[in-house]
Order: structure tokens, then C-alpha cells, then sequence
């Protein structure tokens, strides 16, 4: 795992600073501690940062290879899990190899397929290669968004980079809050792609690739999505034993490493099941961490992980968080994570990543279950209104002054409207009721001006809406809520510790399998995950697989209410935010008011607030 970047200079004459790239490179460190290099010949200059996982001698970064008669270079982050079989079949075309790292077969790949290798790569990574044949940059991302990838495009530049901070350290891009996507934030907990907080920054999408030229012509496209995907005509039975061997096939892939392994356990189906089938095919003790709180027995899950740690022997550790841990660990979270995201168990995951650190390099977990399988119960919530909608769509015209609490008015707007217009994912925390409480009037006119999450939100439904509705809601998810906050928390995070995450369940093979099974194979009768659960009976206790679904949970409503709430309220009240003329104090303090009496709920919004004014006072 590692930190790339790069610059390509357009102007005529023009040539880039080494130093420029080497200050590029160094902000990555953390994410490649081991070793570094540069590359710089004129307009292009390359950065790379490693965290040696295969082949530690031999994959040092940048590599070039002049094979094809025409100067490559590579910079490269991630894992391709069938390099191996990759490099027999480049063998066997005549190449030759000097090394036993992925990157030099993919470089070797992009040699004999050129921008097709992509298609043929089964794992994460984010690259760029600079060909001289052709005076171009070549960049590409994994299909599902696992490594990120940013990049800055303007006349005379293009700079990218793993991280926002490496392009800023750049010297050649100066950026600022981008306020039409802060609604997004807001609504969302993070920002959709390809747009980010920072103005003239952006993501490369998953499943994309994009060439830049030294005259500055830039193309880009999809190379893979799952919205085509046909059904499968599989009996259950037939579809259980299909889906044993991808898993199986998935968890054995990410074992490869030359350091040691070990999986994040929280105690649910998900990270049970990876830590299952690592034990099941290793043979070896494996190492678990899980991630507790203090005097909180309602949301801790360390019960259910220890079961399963004493069921498959491993080698177990735990790591306690404290209510003003939690706080002080805000701030940091945020200048790691560079784009804001209200994902509050991303502050458990650094800590236990940086715990995990000494004992294992490379993490599996769970992370993308839900997505893939319609574990979450929000699905079937909002499968069940969309039969109701004829019979509901009339309370769009209740007045809003008669819904009192937010969760009311959340409600109030969802029944009121149809799927595509309603479901904006499973973090969705603003709706329009809401914000003509929460924004002030002038902010709420920039807003209705400027609808970027119902853009997004609408095209993707476009993508599939021939297929069943919670084909649809997973579809969206898989492009918005997985790679934008899930993925992005589990790279900065883990990164940030130096560690590498591994998530089997999005191995690309697996999802488009998924997608193609009926309906009623992921949820049955109530039961989300169904066909998985089926899957992992007699491998992992049956209330294990059958108990209500946690996650890595935080007790912050308890927190905000108790211990955290004057400080809380101390910084979001205390001018920073209040000033920005976005929000209503009387909103925010009767949110306080409200909370503390347990009359709602409002923990996620408050963490949002101290969030984006962390973000506001670290990066504005």
C-alpha cells in the first residue's frame, strides 16, 4: 500500500521542480513509511511513497521499464490479487520479469493491453503512467472506489495525488470551500463524487480512467459498472454454492502478503465470517482487534467478539474509547480524513488501526456487506413506502410548521415522495422541512440554486431504472455512500496508521454476482443479508449470524447528553459557524435543548457540526 502523486506541465518549455513533487511526496509518508522515490524528466514528475507489503525488496516505486521500446513509469497504490496469474499469462507472450512485485506486471500489463489492462486487474489500486511514447499520462481506480485518487485540472497544470494534502503541498494549487457542496455535506455526511469540499479538486469516479497529455487534452471514461449485469437463472441451493466459493475464493486472494495479517472483528455477521473463512483456509492462528467503551454495555459489541475469538482461537485484542477521547480525537480525524465526513466510528478505526499497527501490516474487513447484500434495514423501510406511496403522496402538502420534530419531518418528507426523489442513502440526515428550520433563509435560496445531491442522486437511479427497486438502492449506495464515506473513512484511517485494508466483499466478481440474484435472495421475510446468513450456518454461531446488526456503534447519544454536551455547545455556538450566516441559532440551540431532554436524537447532526467547523478552521 502507498502514496503516489505527480505533475504534468502543459506550457511549452515548462518543466517541473523536483522539489515540488519530493514536498508532494513527503506529505504522504504515513502511507508509505518504508520507502520513496521520484521521477522527473521536463513537464512530468511522478511521487511515490511505500508501504512494503510484496516483494519488499524488489517493488520500489517509481519503476520504469523500456520493453516496448518506449519509456513507462509507474506509480502505483494498492494490490491487483491475480498479478500472478497476470505475469504467467505475460510470460507466456515473452515478457520478462525482474521482479516478483504486482507493479511491475501491472506496468507490463499496460505494455502489451495498453488503457484495456484495466479490464483485466482484480483487485484495488490507484495508478498513473507516464508513457513518452505518446506524451501522456495514463491514470485509473479500482472499480469499486477502494483507493482513492484526486486530482487538480486547470490550463496549465494537472496535479494528482492519493491525498488533497499532497496537491496543496504542490505550490501550484490554491483552493477554498467549495459552498455548493456543503449542502451535500450536510445531507449527506460526505460529498458525492467526482466533486470534494475543496474547490478545484476532484475525484477520479470508481471504475474510471483518464488520459492527460502534455498539450493538456484530457479524456475520460467508465471501464467497468454492474448496472448491465444479467439475472442469473440459479435455483437458491445453486446460487448458496456459487456465492461459497467466491467468498472463500476473495478472503484466499487478500491472505497473500510478505507481512503479517489480521482482520478488524466487531462481533457481526460481516468481520465473523472474513475472520471465519481466514481461520477456515490458513490453518493458523489469526489476529483480531475489536473496539469497546467505557461503561457503555448497550453499544458495546466486545461480548460478541470475544465469543467469536474464543470459538476460532485467535489471537485476540481490544482497544477501550473513552467519552473525551472521542472529542479531542475530532480534530485529527478530520485533517486525516481532508474531506469531512460525519462517520463517527472513524475515530475507533484510527485507534484501533494505530493498536493494530505493531502486532499486523495488513487488515481484512467487512466493510461493504451491506451494500452489496441489502443488510441495511433502511431498504426495506423504504421498499415497504414505496408500495404505500400512492396512498401517502398527499402529506406532501402538509404544512411544515405542524411537523414539530425532526424525525417528523424526515418522515413527512420521505412518504410524501417517490424512490428517486426520496432516498438520498442510508446517512441521509437533512430533508427540505428540516432545512427551513436549520439554514437561514438566504442559505436555504443558495441551496434551492444549487441541487448537486439531487443531480447525483438522480442519475445514478437513471443508470438502473429497469431494475428492481432494491437493485436500485444498492446501486446508488455502491456509488455514493460506499466509495465517498465508507471507503474513504477505511483508506484515511487505516493509512493514517500505516496500515493496509483488505475488504473481500468487494471483490468485483462478488458484486456483480450479487447483482445479479433475485430480490427476495438478499432480503426474505424481514431478513436482510438472507442468502450470506444461509451461507455462513454451520461455520459461525446462529446468534452470531441471527442477532441484530451493530457495527463498530459509538454511544454518542448518551455522550452528547451527558459528558460532551457544554463543550459541544461551546464550539458550535461560539461564533465560528454561527457567523457564517448558513444556520439558524435559535435552530441549534433548541437541537441542544432537545437532545439533552432525550427528546430526540440529534447526535449525528452535532457531530456533523463540530466536524465541519473543524474542517472550516483547519482548511479555510
Amino acid at each position: 500500500m502507498c502514496g503516489i502523486c505527480g505533475i504534468l506541465r502543459f506550457d511549452q518549455g515548462a518543466t517541473v521542480n523536483p522539489a515540488h513533487v519530493n514536498a508532494m511526496s513527503a506529505s504522504l509518508m504515513h502511507r508509505g513509511p518504508d520507502d520513496g522515490g521520484l521521477y522527473v524528466n521536463g513537464r512530468v514528475g511522478l511521487g511515490h511513497r511505500r508501504l512494503s507489503i510484496i516483494d519488499i525488496a524488489g517493488g520500489n516505486q517509481p519503476m520504469k521499464t523500456q520493453e516496448t521500446g518506449s519509456l513507462q513509469v509507474i506509480v502505483y497504490n494498492g494490490e491487483i490479487y491475480n498479478y500472478r496469474e497476470l505475469r504467467r499469462e505475460l510470460k507466456g507472450l515473452g515478457h520478462i520479469f525482474k521482479t516478483e512485485s504486482d507493479t511491475e506486471v501491472l506496468l507490463t500489463a499496460y505494455g502489451q493491453w495498453g488503457h484495456g489492462c484495466t479490464e483485466r486487474l482484480r483487485g484495488m489500486f490507484a495508478f498513473a503512467i507516464w508513457d513518452e511514447n505518446n506524451q501522456s499520462l495514463f491514470l485509473a481506480r479500482d472499480r469499486m472506489g477502494i483507493k482513492p485518487l484526486y486530482y487538480h485540472l486547470d490550463r496549465r497544470t494537472f496535479v494528482f495525488a492519493s491525498e488533497v494534502r499532497a496537491i496543496h503541498r504542490s505550490t501550484l494549487v490554491q483552493t477554498d470551500l467549495d459552498k455548493s457542496v456543503l449542502d451535500a455535506f450536510l445531507t449527506l455526511g460526505y460529498i458525492p463524487g467526482p466533486r470534494t469540499m475543496f474547490k478545484g479538486i476532484r475525484k477520479l469516479m470508481p471504475g474510471h480512467a483518464m488520459t492527460v497529455t502534455v498539450e493538456g487534452q484530457v479524456k475520460r471514461w467508465r471501464y467497468w459498472n454492474f448496472n448491465t449485469v444479467q439475472p442469473a437463472n440459479l435455483t437458491f441451493s445453486d446460487a448458496m454454492k456459487r456465492l461459497r466459493e467466491l467468498l472463500k475464493h476473495a478472503v484466499q486472494m487478500r491472505l497473500m502478503s510478505d507481512v503479517p495479517l489480521g482482520v478488524f472483528l466487531s462481533g457481526g455477521l460481516d468481520s465473523s465470517a472474513i475472520t471465519a473463512l481466514m481461520c477456515q483456509l490458513t490453518g493458523k492462528q489469526v489476529k483480531t482487534f475489536s473496539v469497546g467503551y467505557e461503561t457503555d454495555d448497550n453499544s458495546n459489541e466486545l461480548p460478541f467478539a470475544r465469543n467469536i475469538a474464543e470459538v476460532f482461537g485467535t489471537d485476540h485484542h481490544e482497544f477501550i474509547l473513552k467519552p473525551y477521547d472521542f472529542l479531542e480525537a475530532i480534530p485529527p480525524m478530520v485533517e486525516m480524513a481532508e474531506e469531512p465526513l460525519v462517520e463517527m466510528p472513524a475515530i475507533a478505526l484510527y485507534q484501533l488501526a494505530k493498536a493494530a499497527k505493531p502486532h499486523a501490516t495488513v487488515l481484512l474487513s467487512g466493510e461493504g456487506s451491506d451494500e452489496v447484500f441489502g443488510g441495511y434495514g433502511l431498504y426495506q423501510r423504504m421498499l415497504m413506502m414505496e408500495k404505500a406511496f400512492p396512498l401517502l403522496r398527499p402529506l406532501k402538502w402538509f404544512p411544515r410548521h405542524l411537523a414539530s420534530g425532526d424525525r417528523i419531518k424526515k418522515y413527512m418528507d420521505w412518504v410524501s415522495s417517490p424512490l428517486a426523489a426520496r432516498y438520498r442513502g442510508t446517512s441521509a440526515d437533512v430533508t427540505d422541512r428540516i432545512r427551513s428550520s436549520f439554514y437561514t433563509a438566504d442559505y436555504r435560496r443558495y441551496v434551492e440554486e444549487n441541487r448537486y445531491t439531487d443531480e447525483v442522486f438522480l442519475k445514478y437511479f437513471e443508470d438502473v431504472g429497469h431494475r428492481h427497486k432494491l437493485s436500485q438502492l444498492l446501486y446508488v449506495d455502491s456509488k455514493t455512500w460506499l466509495p465517498d464515506d465508507l471507503l474513504l473513512k477505511a483508506d484515511k484511517m487505516t493509512m493514517a496508521a500505516s496500515v493496509e485494508l483488505r475488504v473481500p466483499f468487494l471483490d468485483h466478481e462478488i458484486v456483480e454476482f450479487v447483482s445479479s440474484l433475485p430480490a427476495n435472495y438478499k432480503i426474505r421475510n424481514g431478513e436482510g443479508k438472507f442468502i450470506l446468513k444461509k451461507v455462513m450456518e454451520g461455520l459461525l454461531p446462529q446468534e452470531i449470524i441471527y442477532r441484530k446488526k451493530m457495527g463498530f456503534t459509538m454511544p454518542t447519544q448518551r455522550w452528547f447528553a451527558g459528558e460532551l454536551l457544554e463543550p459541544a455547545k461551546d464550539i458550535i455556538l461560539g461564533g465560528k459557524l454561527t457567523d457564517t450566516g448558513w444556520f439558524q441559532k435559535k435552530y441549534l440551540e433548541n437541537m441542544f435543548e432537545r437532545h439533552r431532554r432525550g427528546k430526540e436524537d440529534y447526535s449525528r447532526r452535532i457531530f456533523s457540526l463540530l466536524v465541519l467547523y473543524q474542517w472550516l478552521r483547519v482548511f479555510t
